[in-house]
C-alpha cells in the first residue's frame, strides 16, 4: 500500500534542504562566492554567441554588404560619368555659343526647350558599328535621346564633348545618325574667301573637297583650316570642322584636297542633339 504523506524521517530530509539552500541564497547575496563562475558563465556565453555569429552570420552579411558596395558604386560612376560628358558638351557649346546660334531670339527659344537650361538634348549610342566604321564607306551609329519627352530630332546636328559628328537621318524607337565622313553625307564648310560642299571619304576622320582652279586660283595649304558655312540649314555657321591634310591634283584644272576633322565620334558614348523642335 503506498503512502499519501511522507513519513517524519522525509520531513526532515526536505527541511534540511530548504535549510541549506537558503544558506546559500544568503551566502551568495552577502558574500558573492559564487560571482566569478557566474561572470565566466556569461563570459563563455558571450565569447560562445560571438565566435558562432562570425563562423555562420558575418561572412554572408560581409558578401551582401560588398555587393551591395560594389553595386552602388558602379552606379555612381556610372552617373559622374554621364555628368561629366554633359558638363564636356555644355562647355563645347558655351566655348561656341556665339558660333552655335546666330540671334538671342533662337537662343531663348532652345533654352526653352522641354524647360531646361541647354540648347541641346543629351543622347547615348545604342550601336556603332566600328568594323564598318574602320573599312566601309557607310559610317552611321544609332543613338538613344535620354530625353522623356517624345521628339523628332530628324536633320538635327548631332555634337559630343570635341565637335560637330554628324546629323540625325532617321528616327524610331532610336534614332540614326549619319556621320560627316559617310560618302552619302555633304557639309559646306569655308576657310577664308573659299566655299566648298565637302563630302564624306570613307574614311574614319576624313572628309574631301573639290575645286577648280580657274575658279579659285589661290588654292589651299596644308593645316589650312576649315569652318561649317551654315548653308544648307543643317549646321550652325562657324564652327571649325577641321584642317588641310592632304592636296591632290587631279588634272590641270581640278584640285582635291582631303580635311582632317577634329571631331571623333569614338570619343565619347554621351552626344548631344541641338535643335529647336
Amino acid at each position: 500500500m503506498s503512502r499519501v504523506t511522507p513519513t517524519s524521517g522525509l520531513r526532515i530530509l526536505y527541511l534540511i534542504s530548504f535549510l541549506m539552500s537558503l544558506s546559500l541564497i544568503y551566502v551568495d547575496i552577502k558574500y558573492k562566492p559564487f560571482e566569478g563562475i557566474k561572470n565566466s558563465y556569461k563570459s563563455f556565453l558571450i565569447s560562445s554567441t560571438y565566435i558562432l555569429k562570425n563562423i555562420t552570420v558575418e561572412p554572408f552579411k560581409y558578401l551582401y554588404d560588398v555587393t551591395k558596395d560594389k553595386s552602388t558604386l558602379r552606379n555612381e560612376i556610372r552617373v559622374l560619368r554621364t555628368e561629366l560628358d554633359n558638363i564636356k558638351i555644355s562647355n563645347f557649346l558655351i566655348s561656341n555659343d556665339s558660333k552655335f546660334f546666330s540671334n538671342d531670339e533662337l537662343i531663348k527659344k532652345i533654352l526653352k526647350l522641354n524647360n531646361i537650361n541647354k540648347p541641346f538634348h543629351i543622347a547615348k549610342i545604342k550601336y556603332f558599328d566600328l568594323e564598318k566604321y574602320y573599312c566601309c564607306s557607310k559610317h552611321r551609329i544609332i543613338i538613344k535621346s535620354l530625353d522623356q519627352n517624345n521628339i523628332n530630332f530628324v536633320g538635327n546636328p548631332v555634337i559630343n564633348e570635341t565637335g560637330i559628328i554628324g546629323q540625325v537621318i532617321f528616327e524610331n524607337i532610336a534614332s540614326e545618325v549619319m556621320l560627316l565622313t559617310d560618302t552619302e553625307h555633304v557639309i559646306p564648310v569655308y576657310s577664308k574667301d573659299h566655299y566648298c560642299n565637302a563630302s564624306g571619304s570613307g574614311k574614319p576622320g576624313v572628309i574631301s573637297c573639290t575645286f577648280s582652279k580657274l575658279l579659285w586660283q589661290n588654292g589651299v595649304e596644308i593645316g589650312q583650316k576649315y569652318f561649317s558655312s551654315g548653308m544648307g540649314g543643317i549646321y550652325p555657321k562657324g564652327i571649325l570642322i577641321g584642317e588641310v591634310i592632304d592636296i591632290k591634283e587631279i588634272d590641270n584644272k581640278t584640285v582635291k584636297f582631303d580635311i582632317g576633322l577634329i571631331a571623333n565620334p569614338i570619343n565619347s558614348n554621351i552626344l548631344g542633339v541641338l535643335g529647336t523642335k
